[in-house]
């Protein structure tokens, strides 16, 4: 009897061991797959600035993600959900946690220029990344090193494309001072313009530039008191906004609007712009990469 019961511990040992195993690894799977990251991509600029955009499809059931990013310095950060609405978040070192209750995919955006650094001529990008991204490096810039082979290499056009895998990247590059398109096809700088030639075209820049001014001249400027006028429950915020669009010939890009009331949280900014683009004040515009702002 006493050998049946100790055969009978150790089977439940054994038993109770398994379904431990098995508990654990279901709850770090479970963990694994709050998220899944659709799209990482890192826009370097020439100046090393680096825009990072990321899509994220979450639960909706699930309260908050946590993702690391690839800087633990960065600014200029916004999270949105599938209907371009806000959602909160809070940084914790190089971790974001992401209050995604209710949603079912998550943008999130942010500016950083702490994995960059220039040393003579050369860039070198560096940082540790933990998804499938793509870098776009600056126009017709050089790639002197890299630490590993990337996924793909994509030089079509004046850009250069990198897709690279999970792991710690080292990417060196050298940008030319010199636009590319001022290059003859020796790589040098072009001969002089013959003087005949350059008198030529400085008369047609100057009158260029006086057709501009006297068009200028003539251009209505925003009726700004009638703006005010036809919606009188504008808030500070929104009327020093239209002014400043006022100052600037009735557009500007948000990138200036920012730089202009730097006091401004971006995701507030964000907000009254959508407020007034929805109630017919503005249009939005997408130029390249960025928006622009107009008076209608």
């Amino acid at each position: 009897m006493i050998n049946m019961n100790l055969h009978d511990r150790k089977v439940l040992f054994v038993v109770l061991s398994i379904v431990a195993i098995v508990a654990f690894f279901t709850e770090i799977t479970t963990a694994e797959s709050l998220f899944t990251v659709e799209s990482t991509k890192l826009m370097v600029y020439r100046d090393g600035l680096v825009n990072v955009k990321q899509t994220l499809i979450v639960n909706e059931l699930d309260p908050d993600v946590t993702l690391s990013l690839v800087s633990s310095s960065n600014e200029n950060v916004l999270v949105l959900d599938e209907n371009q609405m806000a959602v909160d978040y809070e940084i914790i070192g190089s971790n974001l946690t992401v209050f995604t209750l209710g949603a079912e995919r998550v943008f999130i955006e942010y500016d950083t220029i702490s994995i960059t650094k220039k040393e003579a001529e050369v860039w070198t990008l560096n940082f540790n990344n933990p998804y499938n991204l793509t870098v776009f490096l600056p126009q017709n810039s050089t790639v002197i090193y890299l630490s590993e082979m990337p996924t793909a290499i994509d030089t079509s056009g004046t850009g250069m494309t990198l897709s690279l895998h999970p792991g710690y990247w080292e990417i060196s590059y050298i940008v030319p001072l010199v636009p590319q398109d001022e290059l003859d096809g020796n790589g040098t700088v072009s001969d002089l313009i013959p003087v005949e030639y350059l008198i030529a075209a400085i008369v047609a820049i100057t009158a260029f530039v006086l057709s501009v001014l006297v068009f200028v001249k003539r251009k209505k400027e925003p009726d700004i008191d009638k703006i005010l006028k036809a919606n009188p429950q504008l808030r500070k915020e929104d009327k020093d906004v239209i002014m400043f669009l006022a100052e600037k010939d009735g557009k500007a890009f948000e990138a200036e609007i920012r730089e202009r009331f730097p006091d401004m949280p971006r995701t507030s900014l964000w907000r009254l712009v959508r407020r007034l683009e929805r109630m017919e004040i503005v249009e939005v515009k997408r130029i390249g990469l960025e928006n622009q702002v107009q008076l209608k």
